[in-house]
């Protein structure tokens, strides 16, 4: 079994559970008889959730690696990476 865990679930863990970078290859021609199959479940949560490391996933050891963020904020910054922009530009752009 395969579970890619959004990047969310990778601040929240602090790094303990990494996201996995989602792609599709097609098969070598010997292998495309195999079957596959592949189940997507996708979760909104409230915009103005607070998204920091979960206790039990830092400690002295291992530090927090990520500052607080709205999930909103979060979501529009994957969001505008993809566009290759930044919130601060989308942001000033919008005014």
């Amino acid at each position: 079994f395969i579970i890619n865990l959004g990047d969310l679930m990778q601040r929240w863990t602090n790094d303990k559970w990494v996201s996995t970078l989602h792609r599709v290859i097609v098969p070598a021609p010997d292998k495309r008889s195999d079957r596959r199959i592949s189940m997507a479940f996708f979760v909104n949560m409230n915009g103005d959730a607070l998204i920091e490391s979960i206790e039990s996933c830092v400690d002295a050891r291992n530090p927090a690696k990520y500052d607080s963020i709205r999930a909103k904020d979060h979501l529009m910054t994957k969001h505008l990476a993809s566009m290759r922009l930044g919130l601060d530009q989308a942001v000033a752009d919008d005014k």
